[in-house]
């Protein structure tokens, strides 16, 4: 009998000591990546031609980061949508941080063949720009618009014929050149920066 108690004890204390498995661990979530919140950017543009309407228009989320408003700053369309010759419109180009004050000054002849127009680009944003200046046009009354000859060039063009380089917050003079219609004087000019479509740019009313 006292043998059998002791080994009823001996088996009580086994198994108080690890004889069942131990409980596992509790599990752990995998750590996900926080993701940066957006910012959603729509413009008004009321007033503005069909072309900047097309390129502008919709939403765009931009990243709630430095980088995401230096987006939303430089993807604006012209302002203000049209002006007269010797007025600024300010123009945003595809590369963040290219923005410019651009003037048109004069619109003449040059020889037979060239209408130029001269023009005053004060840099306004944080990036050089130094790339050719080529979405442009002019139109004369009764006819489509008329786009840059970029083969052509002329004492005037002052390297806005070739790559152009503007520094941050400096100023430049020059001359676009369109071909001629006749003794036709041109009724409208329209530029946009680096790739945006010329119908996307600004517009100067020059009658």
């Amino acid at each position: 009998m006292r043998m059998l108690l002791s080994v009823i004890a001996l088996s009580a204390l086994l198994a108080g000591c690890g004889g069942s498995d131990p409980e596992p661990p509790p599990a752990v979530a995998p750590a996900t990546e926080t993701e940066e919140p957006n910012n959603e950017h729509e413009l008004d543009l009321s007033g503005y031609s069909p072309g900047v309407r097309e390129y502008y228009g919709g939403a765009h989320e931009h990243a709630d980061t430095e980088m995401g408003n230096a987006e939303a700053e430089y993807h604006q369309p012209p302002k203000p949508a049209e002006a007269k010759l010797g007025e600024p419109i300010e123009l945003t180009g595809t590369e963040i941080g290219v923005r410019f004050k651009v003037t048109p000054t004069k619109v003449a002849p040059v020889g037979k063949d060239l209408m130029a127009v001269y023009l005053t680009l004060k840099s306004t944003g944080v990036t050089i720009y130094d790339r050719p200046m080529e979405m442009a046009s002019i139109t004369y009354p009764g006819e489509l618009p008329t786009p840059l000859d970029t083969e052509a060039t002329a004492k005037c063009s002052n390297g806005f014929d070739d790559i152009l380089r503007i520094d941050v917050s400096r100023s430049r003079k020059g001359c676009l050149l369109f071909p001629r219609s006749g003794n036709k004087q041109p009724e409208r000019f329209q530029l946009a920066l680096e790739v945006v479509p010329t119908l996307a740019g600004g517009i100067w009313n020059l009658r």
